[in-house]
C-alpha cells in the first residue's frame, strides 16, 4: 500500500537530515581522529573537559529556547500557515543575546575565580579563548531552531554539515603550524571560535534569503514559561558533563590512577569511545528533528492515536538500528580503535559499552516526544532523578572497576530515565508498548550474532585488519537485515503511514 503524501514527506525530510547528520557526524569523526593522533589523548581530555564547561553555559543561555521556539512555530504554523513564527524569533534572539553577553562578561570578569570548574587547571585558559564563541553559538541555535520550526530541514542541517567543515579547515590550519604562535590544543579551541563565527554569519545570511525578516519581538511569557523546565534540564545537563568531568578524573585518581593517566581515561571515554558509541543517533537523532514538529501538531490538535504511533514506531525503528551497531561494537570495538586511533584500551571499553544501545534510543525518543508535547516538566523530573543514579554511580564505582564505572552509571541512569519517560507519556497518551518486541528480539539474539561475528573475524584473520574488519561488519550486517526482515521486524515506513486521524472522524483522539 501506497504511502500517504504526508507520510511522504517525513520519510524524505526524515532521510535527507539522516544523509547531512551522516555527513556531519562523518567529518566530525575524522576529526576527533585527526586530533587524538597528532595530540594524543591527554590533549584530547582537555579538550572535552573545556567542551563540558562550555556547553554547560549554553544551556544557561539559548538551549531550552531553542526547542520551544521550534515547538511553537510549529504549532502556530498547524494553526495558521502563513504565520511563520517571526515575532516569536525575534524575541528569542533577544533574550539570548542579551543572556549569553552577560554570561560572557561575568565569566572573564571572575576568571581568577573559576578554577574548580576544571579538573585539570591547563583547560582554563582554552577556555577563555574558546568563551567569545558562547554569543554567536546561542545566536546560531536559536535561528536553526526557526529552520527547525519551519520544517526547513536543508537549511537547518547544511549549516551543521558547513560548521564541521570549517572546524576541520581551521583546526589542520592552526595545529599544522602555519600559525607559528598557535599550537597544539590552542589550535583547536582558536578553530572552534573561528568556525562558530563562521557559521553564524551564513546562518542568519540564509535566513535572510529566505525571505526570513526581523519582527517585534512579542509572546515572551509563551516562550519563556516552558522553556524554563526544558534550560534547566539543560542546565543540569551541562553541569553534569562538567561534574562528571571534574569527579571521574578525582575518582579514578582514589583508585590509583596519576593525573595524566585519569584524565587521559577521560579523553579515552569522550574523544574515542564516545563519537563510535553515539554513531547510531546520525539516525535516530534525525529521526526526532523530523518527527518533533510532527507531534508538536499532533499535540496541539489533540491526535493521540497518531502521536502515539509516531512515539513507537519511532522507538522501535531505532532499536532496529543500535542492534546492528550494537553486535558491530561488541565484536570489532578494539580493532576499530585501534585503526582509527591507535588506542587498544577505549576499544575494550567500547565493546562493554555497546549494550548501552539498547536503552539508549528510548530514553531519546520519549523525551523528544514529552517536550515536543508540553510536557517538559516531566522531562526534567526524569532527567534530573536519572542523573542524580548517574552521579552517585560514578562516585561509589570508579575507584573500583576504573573507567567501566561510566557503563555502569549511564546503564542505571538510561533505565531509570526510560521507565519514568514512558510512565509520564502514558498518562498523556496511552500507549501499546509495541516497541518491546524488537527489544526483546534483539537483545535475545544480540548474544549468538555478537559470537558468529568473533568467530567471523577470526576465520579473516590471515587478511589485513582494515580488509577484515570491513569485510566481517558488512557480512554481519547484510544477514542482521536479513535475519530482522524474516522476524517481521523491518519496516522502514511502517510508522509513517497515515491514516484519516481527523478530531473529526475519530473523537477517540482527542481522549
Amino acid at each position: 500500500m501506497q504511502l500517504h503524501s504526508k507520510s511522504k514527506q517525513i520519510l524524505k525530510s526524515a532521510f535527507l537530515v539522516t544523509i547531512f547528520s551522516i555527513f556531519t557526524r562523518g567529518i566530525s569523526f575524522i576529526f576527533k581522529i585527526y586530533f587524538s593522533r597528532v595530540l594524543g589523548a591527554e590533549a584530547m581530555g582537555l579538550y572535552q573537559i573545556c567542551l563540558s564547561v562550555f556547553y554547560l553555559f549554553v544551556a544557561f543561555t539559548s538551549s531550552g529556547l531553542v526547542t520551544v521556539l521550534s515547538r511553537r512555530v510549529a504549532e502556530v504554523r498547524a494553526l495558521n500557515p502563513l504565520d511563520r513564527g517571526l515575532s516569536l524569533l525575534s524575541a528569542s534572539l533577544m533574550v539570548t543575546i542579551i543572556l549569553s553577553s552577560f554570561m560572557v562578561f561575568i565569566l572573564y570578569f571572575l576568571r581568577n575565580h573559576i578554577n574548580f570548574l576544571f579538573s585539570d587547571e591547563r583547560a582554563k585558559p582554552l577556555f577563555l579563548i574558546m568563551l567569545p564563541a558562547l554569543i554567536t553559538t546561542s545566536i546560531y541555535g536559536i535561528v536553526r531552531g526557526w529552520f527547525w520550526g519551519n520544517k526547513d530541514f536543508l537549511s537547518f542541517s547544511i549549516t551543521e554539515l558547513l560548521e564541521e567543515i570549517f572546524r576541520v579547515l581551521f583546526s589542520v590550519l592552526f595545529v599544522s603550524g602555519l600559525f607559528g604562535a598557535v599550537l597544539g590544543e590552542r589550535g583547536i579551541v582558536l578553530a572552534f571560535v573561528v568556525s562558530d563565527i563562521m557559521v553564524a554569519i551564513v546562518l542568519v545570511i540564509l535566513f535572510f534569503i529566505k525571505g526570513g525578516r526581523l519582527r517585534k519581538p512579542s509572546l515572551f511569557k509563551p516562550l519563556l514559561m516552558p522553556s524554563l523546565p526544558l534550560t534547566g534540564m539543560r542546565i543540569f545537563a551541562g553541569l553534569l558533563g562538567t561534574t562528571i568531568a571534574i569527579l571521574l578524573p578525582i575518582r579514578l585518581m582514589a583508585g590509583g590512577f596519576s593525573t595524566a593517566e585519569a584524565t587521559a581515561s577521560f579523553g579515552r571515554i569522550a574523544g574515542m569511545a564516545n563519537p563510535l558509541l553515539f554513531a547510531p543517533n546520525a539516525i535516530i537523532t534525525s529521526l526526532s528533528i523530523v518527527l518533533i514538529p510532527e507531534m508538536s501538531e499532533n499535540g496541539i490538535k489533540k491526535q493521540n492515536l497518531m502521536l502515539s504511533r509516531h512515539i513507537e514506531g519511532g522507538i522501535s525503528f531505532s532499536l532496529v538500528i543500535s542492534g546492528a551497531f550494537l553486535i558491530l561494537f561488541a565484536a570489532f570495538g578494539s580493532d576499530l580503535t585501534r585503526l582509527l586511533f591507535a588506542d587498544n584500551k577505549s576499544g575494550e571499553y567500547l565493546q562493554v559499552a555497546s549494550y548501552l544501545l539498547l536503552i539508549m534510543p528510548i530514553c531519546q525518543i520519549t523525551s523528544s516526544a514529552l517536550n515536543s508535547i508540553g510536557l517538559e516538566k516531566e522531562a526534567f523530573k526524569s532527567y534530573l532523578c536519572s542523573s542524580l543514579f548517574l552521579i552517585a554511580s560514578i562516585y561509589f564505582t570508579a575507584p573500583v572497576v576504573g573507567i567501566y564505572s561510566v557503563i555502569i552509571a549511564n546503564f542505571i541512569s538510561m533505565i531509570v530515565n526510560s521507565i519514568m519517560n514512558l510512565y509520564f507519556l502514558n498518562k498523556r497518551i496511552p500507549l501499546k508498548f509495541d516497541f518491546f518486541k524488537p527489544l526483546a528480539y534483539i537483545t535475545i539474539f544480540s548474544i549468538p550474532w555478537i559470537m558468529f561475528a568473533k568467530n567471523l573475524r577470526q576465520i579473516a584473520n590471515n587478511l589485513p585488519s582494515l580488509i577484515t574488519v570491513l569485510l566481517s561488519g558488512l557480512i554481519i550486517t547484510i544477514l542482521y537485515i536479513v535475519f530482522l526482515y524474516l522476524l517481521g521486524l523491518l519496516n522502514i515506513g511502517g510508522f509513517l503511514k497515515f491514516k484519516n486521524f481527523s478530531t473529526g472522524k475519530h473523537k477517540q483522539n482527542a481522549t
